[in-house]
């Protein structure tokens, strides 16, 4: 299967996982104080929200798609990905309630908890889409020869 060429085979379910699990880290992370790498570009908190829900929404489109039997009328993938999107900076937005003084002040501490615990969630959703996009890249190798 060359590069531009589209599966016929749906996402593994642990990937669909994986990136839920990273979009919902990115959303978690806005919570308390910002990490180090949004901090350093000075990202803003609703840009991690729109990503962080496109990856929740890929996650869930491909954990749908597995799904046996047909599927049910929905709405076309492109607009589910805004409503995910449109979620997470709800969310991104609804996290300075973990600041004081009115989202400028200080980290809460449920605030530091929040982040630290989407932290690990979004290292493991990393360390899952990696792993699977390595394997793949290896099956690729070895069909190939």
């Amino acid at each position: 299967m060359a590069l531009g060429e589209p599966r016929d085979l749906p996402l593994p379910t642990a990937v669909g996982v994986g990136l839920l699990m990273i979009g919902a880290g990115l959303i978690g992370m806005t919570a308390g104080d910002l990490p180090g790498i949004a901090e350093q570009l000075a990202a803003p908190r609703w840009l991690m929200g729109v990503l962080g829900g496109g990856l929740v929404g890929c996650g869930w489109q491909g954990a749908r798609s597995r799904f046996p039997g047909p599927a049910p009328r929905r709405a076309p993938p492109w607009i589910e990905l805004v409503w995910f999107g449109v979620g997470g900076i709800a969310l991104a937005y609804l996290s300075q309630l973990t600041r004081g003084a009115d989202g400028v002040g200080e980290a809460l501490w449920i605030g530091r908890v929040l982040n630290a615990a989407a932290r690990v969630l979004f290292g493991i959703g990393i360390g899952i889409v990696v792993g699977w996009a390595a394997y793949e890249g290896s099956e690729s190798r070895r069909r190939q020869r």
